[in-house]
């Protein structure tokens, strides 16, 4: 049966876009160099024009006017993300406002909005629709998500509308999705009963909440790969442990795939199986800017998008590191072996209950006056210490318990604290949480 007949037109056109996007890749050049260099001038002069905060880099003359060589690309100063927070009035464009927007989860914890348009959201699905492509995904297949979303965490009608819409859109698009925010073993008992009924051919999940999945579900181990599940998609951030792709990769019977990309920033690259991550570089130009740190840590990323955007980034510090880049003469990383810096870890509570980073983070982001987010752990206490300038503390703080009560009761009891910057490591980095506790608890095990 023809299932693509079935598709809407929004999903048919973004299929039709996969297909040629995966017979384009054949003809992709060798030597990106010219290329790379008229994208950015493009980008570049687009930019200057309409996108205030660009423009008042050229008027003051920290930035060149136009981009005639790769010396003139390089006197742009970089981009963070502290500026695309604190400046976003300078990131909307001059000629018009933002189709949408898009806030990211915060895992460095500097939550930001920015805005995209339609085309770059429909580019973005494409990329993963031509990966996916290639590893047995077709229209009518099933995907089972270890995941979850900021706006299903509500209460009262706008919560149950929330799930519903969710619910609705999963269904259409062949999807059951099971809560990636708390991981206990009996949930994740649950979750293999669903997995074996829903009889999916992909899995997709954040890295480290796969992990604790598999080492929760081992019984189900001969089931689960008796399903001939065709790849798990390990993403949002690193494998947390050694041993997590070796052991998904056991429990399932198939290779783990991951993506390295961002809420802000869209898809950068792909790693399949043992092979490293390959840049789309038809999309991205990747550079890694000069890091006396230890090379296994990896090199700090800059990005400028060379597609259309409603936000151009140009040359902006994305908050990760990459692990051994292979560069063309021109500075551009076409393929890197891993992803350093920057993982969303898993904060173990006392009661053994494992809570996602990201679930905290949304609950926390939607907090438009909240600029820093870090946790502190404690033995006698959980503090949630808030950069939040002129923020209505009380009222604020209300609708954060709330929505973390929803994640796990006890962190309806954090206290909060309000500061001007947060705890940096040795390094320098802001860690989104700081344990101090004498003795971390332990993940809970499965009961024999």
């Amino acid at each position: 049966m023809d299932l693509s007949r079935l598709l809407s037109p929004t999903v048919r056109r973004q299929w039709d876009g996969a297909l040629a996007r995966r017979d384009a890749t054949a003809r992709w050049p060798a030597d990106w160099g010219e290329r790379h260099l008229e994208g950015i001038r493009r980008s570049w002069a687009d930019a200057v024009v309409d996108v205030p905060y660009y423009a008042s880099l050229v008027a003051a003359g920290e930035a060149p006017g136009r981009i005639d060589t790769w010396n003139d690309f390089r006197g742009i100063p970089p981009l963070s993300r502290e500026t695309l927070q604190r400046r976003r009035a300078e990131f909307i464009r001059r000629s018009a406002p933002p189709p949408s927007l898009v806030t990211t989860a915060g895992s460095t914890g500097t939550p930001l909005t920015v805005g995209v348009g339609a085309a770059e959201r429909d580019l973005m699905r494409i990329v993963k629709l031509t990966e996916w492509l290639a590893l047995g995904y077709q229209p009518g297949s099933r995907l089972f998500l270890i995941w979850g979303h900021a706006h299903l965490l509500g209460t009262g009608w706008r919560g149950r509308r929330n799930h519903l819409r969710r619910r609705l859109a999963d269904a259409f698009l062949g999807y059951r999705r099971v809560d990636a925010y708390l991981l206990t073993p009996a949930l994740c008992e649950d979750h293999a009963h669903t997995l074996l009924r829903f009889r999916p051919v992909g899995v997709i999940g954040y890295a480290s909440a796969l992990d604790l999945f598999a080492r929760y579900a081992t019984a189900y181990r001969d089931r689960i790969r008796a399903l001939g599940v065709r790849f798990v998609l390990a993403t949002a951030e690193a494998p947390p442990q050694p041993d997590t792709v070796a052991l998904i990769e056991d429990l399932f019977g198939c290779a783990v795939v991951q993506e390295y990309g961002g809420a802000e920033f869209g898809q950068v690259a792909f790693k399949a199986g043992p092979a490293p991550f390959r840049v789309y570089s038809d999309l991205n130009y990747v550079e890694c800017e000069a890091d006396d740190a230890d090379p296994a840590e990896g090199q700090p990323v800059l990005l400028t998008s060379l597609y259309p955007r409603y936000l151009p980034l140009i040359r902006y510090r994305v908050g990760d590191t990459v692990v051994g880049p292979e560069r063309q003469h021109h500075g551009h990383v076409m393929r890197f072996r891993d992803v350093g810096g920057r993982v969303n870890d898993v904060v173990v509570l006392a009661d053994g209950a494992a809570i996602h980073s990201v679930a905290i983070f949304h609950c926390i982001h939607q907090e438009a006056a909240v600029y820093n987010i870090q946790m502190i752990l404690r033995d006698a206490e959980t503090e949630v210490r808030l950069v939040a300038p002129g923020a209505n503390q009380i009222e604020m703080e209300a609708r954060m318990r709330t929505r973390l009560s929803q994640v796990h009761p006890s962190l309806a009891n954090v206290r909060f604290s309000y500061v001007e910057d947060l705890q940096v490591s040795l390094a320098g980095k802001r860690r989104w949480f700081v344990d101090h506790r004498t003795s971390s608890p332990c993940v809970a095990s499965p009961a024999s």
